[in-house]
């Protein structure tokens, strides 16, 4: 059987001290803000109503000048409290309240785990009975270190004077953790660290704050006072779907999105998504947004930018368009807190991807589905299924049932998210950002460009039109009102196109203003043309197929270049947009190639002819003597 006899003594211990204390330090909290959630979590768990973080900072002498960095960072909450007993449990890792899932923090892990990953040395103080009957206890990584492996049994120690006079709601029952011999925070002075937090905290609670439930107050102290600069934690909302919000004006007091076309009337932009898991079934909610056209365009009849926006640069380069930037990604919500801001379904390099926002709100039942971590950082199986392409993995042959029916015998953890993930990958991102590239047709961005091309194509329709070569759109517009006209064209972005209403006016009134007999809008069409036309009354609108490749490869490399973009992403974008130029060509010479006889060939020829003359019209605006 073996020795199974062992001592605190001996060399043959399972884990070493050391290894514990580097286990508890590295446990994977992306920075000290969502360590600092892990403390919020226990307080909204013990129905506190107000949470207050201290930043105490203290100065430092860095060369020639004086400087403050944060020596202390508090939290202090007037929840419940703890008593003796669960004070002392508290601190043991992986022990805690147990796997209580009506809970936020369910594993026991958060208190001493986020703790350690940020500082040295952690004291707690809890009252059930008034802050003067408060009990206290720490963990000090120096002791484990040594050797010691017990929470140190509470003492009675009444709250410090010192965080009773910082606070502004103190409660008759309450906790307060102090993290002390910071090591790893991530910021230095106290505004900083505080400002740095306040963004995820606001994320992370958001719904907390929104319905009022608890308040957070971010306050930072020197020499033992709260300073200027303190302030209250506002939402931070990725689906800028709040009125009230940490938002940029003017979208701080009024939602800068609003809900995707999907859902119903009583719950606009949301969908269900059952899950069945050991015989109970449970529901995901998907709650999607879209910009509002005025967060993109400056040119929304009645809702124009403020003043203080960059009249030069395009939404993505105000300060509301930055702030979404730092929102990209579809967000878990975990019993009302976010779990994570999943980045890995976007399209990193484009800068529409700000523009949409995708909450999947799911029950704590649902945990090991997601693949939930201890440390409430991430859902791993949800996050590999991000771009999932499921014919890459079937076998030949494999239709989709058969393929899933293979993951379950073979027990993939991935089995249950694939029909939402799917969901989301080929359904609605693809409708959200079609609808996207839709709104900024015509946007200041490319509106000169633009611009000049409509005026200089309308002038080759005149003039053709009044040399005796007159279309379809001249003999329309024959006896057509200008109000026929503008509903005309108004139905046919709306309903056909499917462009949002304030843009399709927008169009309508420039195209009526300036006498424009062309318009070129991209949309996305069930065919294999890459373009088409629609023939209306004075106006002939071609609309560029999103479908097809060659608007990913072409018009959206040309188009939709990050304000930032460098001298080198620049030239690849023309290298590419001529390589694909280059195909489209070849593309046509294959066609007359693959003709199956010479007739049909030598129309093919003539049309070709008739396409160059065109364009030389176009193009040069010279007469081809017809």
């Amino acid at each position: 059987m073996g020795d199974r006899v062992t001592s605190e003594g001996n060399s043959y211990r399972i884990v070493s001290p050391s290894l514990t204390v580097k286990a508890m330090r590295d446990s994977g909290y992306k920075n000290t803000a969502y360590a600092l959630a892990e403390l919020i979590d226990n307080s909204i768990d013990a129905n506190a109503k107000l949470v207050e973080v201290f930043a105490c900072e203290s100065p430092v002498q860095v060369a020639s000048r004086t400087s403050h960095r944060v020596e202390t960072i508090a939290v202090l909450d007037n929840g419940d409290g703890m008593d003796a007993e669960a004070l002392r449990r508290a601190l043991k890792f992986g022990d805690g309240r147990g796997d209580d899932r009506k809970r936020i923090g369910r594993f026991g892990m958060g208190l001493p785990n986020s703790s350690m990953s940020q500082c040295t040395k952690l004291e707690v103080w809890s009252w059930t009975n008034g802050p003067g009957n408060a009990m206290y206890t720490y963990l000090d990584l120096a002791e484990i270190n040594n050797g010691r492996d017990d929470v140190p049994a509470p003492e009675l120690d009444p709250l410090p004077e010192y965080w009773r006079d910082l606070s502004d709601g103190l409660g008759s029952s309450g906790t307060l953790v102090v993290w002390s011999d910071l090591d790893r925070v991530n910021w230095h002075g106290a505004a900083a660290t505080l400002r740095n937090t306040s963004d995820i905290i606001g994320r992370v609670y958001r719904h907390y704050l929104d319905a009022g439930s608890v308040d957070i107050r971010m306050a930072p102290v020197r020499d033992g006072a709260v300073i200027e600069g303190q302030y209250y934690a506002a939402p931070n909302d990725p689906l800028y779907l709040m009125a009230s919000s940490q938002t940029p004006e003017p979208f701080d007091e009024q939602p800068m999105f609003e809900p995707f076309n999907m859902g119903s009337e009583d719950e606009p932009g949301v969908a269900y998504f059952p899950i069945t898991v050991d015989g109970q079934q449970h529901r995901i909610k998907v709650t999607a947004s879209i910009a509002r056209p005025e967060a993109r365009r400056p040119d929304v009849e009645d809702r124009p930018w403020p003043e203080s926006a960059k009249a030069t640069k395009d939404a993505g380069s105000q300060l509301w368009g930055k702030h979404a930037r730092h929102n990209i990604g579809i967000s878990l919500i975990r019993q009302g807190r976010e779990l994570d801001l999943d980045s890995s379904w976007a399209i990193g390099y484009d800068p529409v991807e700000r523009w949409w926002g995708i909450e999947i709100d799911f029950p704590p039942a649902l945990d090991d589905v997601f693949g939930v971590t201890n440390n409430k950082q991430t859902a791993t199986i949800f996050s590999s299924l991000a771009h999932f392409d499921w014919k890459s993995e079937a076998e030949a042959d494999e239709t989709f049932k058969a393929f899933k029916d293979r993951l379950a015998d073979l027990g993939d953890p991935r089995l249950e998210l694939i029909d939402l993930a799917l969901y989301l990958e080929t359904k609605l991102l693809p409708a959200i950002r079609r609808q996207l590239r839709q709104q900024t047709v015509g946007n200041r961005k490319t509106k000169k460009r633009h611009d000049d091309v409509n005026a200089k194509a309308t002038d080759a329709v005149k003039r053709r039109s009044e040399d005796g070569h007159t279309g379809k759109t001249d003999d329309l517009a024959e006896g057509a009102s200008p109000e026929d006209k503008r509903q005309e064209q108004f139905n046919a972005l709306t309903q056909r196109h499917h462009l949002d209403e304030d843009t399709a006016e927008s169009l309508v009134n420039e195209a009526l203003e300036n006498d424009w007999r062309v318009r070129w809008i991209s949309s996305y069409q069930d065919s294999h043309a890459f373009f088409s036309v629609d023939l209306m009354a004075g106006m002939l609108q071609v609309i560029f197929n999103e479908k097809h490749p060659l608007h990913a490869h072409l018009l959206a490399v040309l188009e939709e270049v990050p304000e930032d973009a460098t001298p080198d992403e620049l030239r690849h974008r023309l290298d590419r947009a001529a390589d694909t130029f280059k195909l489209l060509l070849f593309s046509w010479a294959r066609m007359e190639d693959e003709i199956p006889n010479d007739r049909k060939r030598e129309k093919i020829a003539d049309a070709r002819q008739d396409w160059g003359r065109y364009a030389r019209d176009f193009i040069d605006g010279e007469d081809d003597g017809e």
